[in-house]
């Protein structure tokens, strides 16, 4: 954001600090759309929450409706803009105008082709013609332009967004914003084995949910109608109850949801394991298994407790991913880590329940954990997180050991899939379709 007068700052600061901004960031970066293939591939802690790149163009594309969270917070700000008395030209450059000479592509596409703007000239791509001598700065917008002033506000947003002038840091914040009122567990964990499940959320009492932020919208098979973990609960046999977060926030009545996912394929194959050896380890109860990867150095944490309920001798799973302090950059001030949990009956050989959690820790605290060196520091690698935020749940009794090391890969980022299926003797590889 270079080249932006005091005033055009001043009035970007006021903007981000309203409870409406927190609002539509927050939602825009849970309507999260994975690049081709449909896969998502974090390589770096809390990468939904503040560092994945959210594109906006898509949002407007020819006949697609902008989302009624982006049009309620456009009004406030609009609002707010008329009020400053701000040079209307100096929004718009910020909405269309490059920074560099060759970049700029999408802010290109959204001048030519997001009804946002429209030449005031005739003939034949006189328009698209105009947008880019108006992008190299040869005429300016607004004498040359018809502006529709609440798409370009809707624009401004989302550019703002889009260069993370805001940035949630830790699940604490999620937490003084969210608003679940439908009944839920003591974790606020909702029922909703009987919604239908989309690409990017699901509807639940004729409203539109996105899903949580943490939760990977992966896809897992050919142009699938929900996320690969959200398949691999709904082909449970017989059928799973499943639970989620389900946040007003993130939720719009279902008549006026909008969507960017695509047509993609993907197809994971070669997940091979030997159950029998998952069976003897679990019998055996150990309590801490830790694997890690000799490239990268970043280790699954595998940390199984036994214990007897009702006279029933039964297993609590613990898979934690923990990442190799070496790849954090600044001043990261907590660290997010994927965390899975299971209790597995061996008399059955299945799990009654399985849950996703986001562990939350200090970075001091994580990579005191990451050592595994509690005799000299104090905390050993099974310390537990500072906050516990639980994701999803899916129960019902009769969840094979395949549905959970399934879930489990699904769930963890993408360095530590091998890692955890070569700690319980398995392999897995991923295919994307052409």
């Amino acid at each position: 954001m270079k080249n932006l007068s005091e005033s055009i700052r001043g009035f970007i600061r006021d903007v981000i600090k309203t409870p409406e901004f927190w609002k539509i960031n927050y939602y825009l970066r849970s309507m999260k759309k994975a690049p081709h293939g449909g896969i998502f591939h974090n390589t770096y802690p809390n990468l939904f929450l503040k560092n994945y790149a959210f594109s906006f163009s898509r949002l407007f594309q020819k006949n697609q409706s902008l989302p009624v969270p982006l049009l309620e917070t456009a009004s406030k700000v609009r609002t707010m803009f008329e009020a400053a008395d701000l040079n209307i030209e100096e929004l718009l450059c910020f909405c269309f105008r490059p920074e560099t000479k060759n970049g700029g592509g999408d802010l290109i596409y959204l001048a030519t082709a997001g009804k946002i703007i429209k030449y005031r000239g005739t003939g034949q791509f006189a328009h698209e013609t105009a947008v880019m001598e108006a992008a190299d700065g040869k005429i300016t917008y607004a004498d040359n332009f018809d502006v529709d002033i609440d798409r370009l506000i809707c624009a401004f947003i989302c550019r703002l967004v889009e260069e993370c002038v805001y940035r949630i840091y830790d699940v604490d914040e999620i937490l003084s914003h969210e608003r679940i009122e439908l009944p839920h567990d003591k974790y606020g964990l909702t029922d909703v084995t009987d919604t239908e499940f989309l690409r990017q959320g699901f509807r639940l009492n004729d409203k539109y949910y996105l899903y949580n932020i943490f939760l990977d919208t992966s896809i897992g098979s050919i142009n699938p109608e929900a996320p690969n973990t959200i398949e691999i609960m709904q082909h449970i046999k017989p059928p799973a109850r499943i639970l989620t977060r389900c946040d007003n926030n993130l939720a719009v009545p279902y008549s006026q949801m909008v969507g960017t996912a695509t047509w993609d394929a993907q197809k994971y194959r070669g997940i091979t394991l030997n159950f029998e050896n998952i069976s003897e380890q679990l019998r055996r109860g150990k309590e801490t298994i830790i694997h890690y990867d000799p490239k990268t150095n970043h280790r699954i944490l595998l940390y199984i407790k036994k214990a007897i309920e009702n006279g029933t001798e039964l297993y609590h799973l613990n898979v934690e991913q923990i990442w190799n302090p070496d790849i954090f950059v600044g001043t990261e001030p907590v660290i997010m880590t994927n965390y899975l949990h299971g209790t597995y009956y061996p008399s059955l050989e299945k799990f009654e329940h399985i849950d996703f959690s986001v562990n939350q820790y200090t970075r001091d605290v994580f990579e005191l954990k990451y050592r595994d060196a509690e005799q000299q520091t104090g905390i050993s690698i099974g310390e537990y997180a500072d906050e516990h935020y639980k994701v999803w749940c899916v129960k019902g009794g009769n969840l094979s050991t395949e549905v959970w090391a399934q879930l489990v890969c699904a769930t963890l980022d993408e360095p530590f899939r091998n890692i955890f299926l070569e700690t319980i003797g398995g392999g897995y590889t991923e295919e994307e379709t052409t």
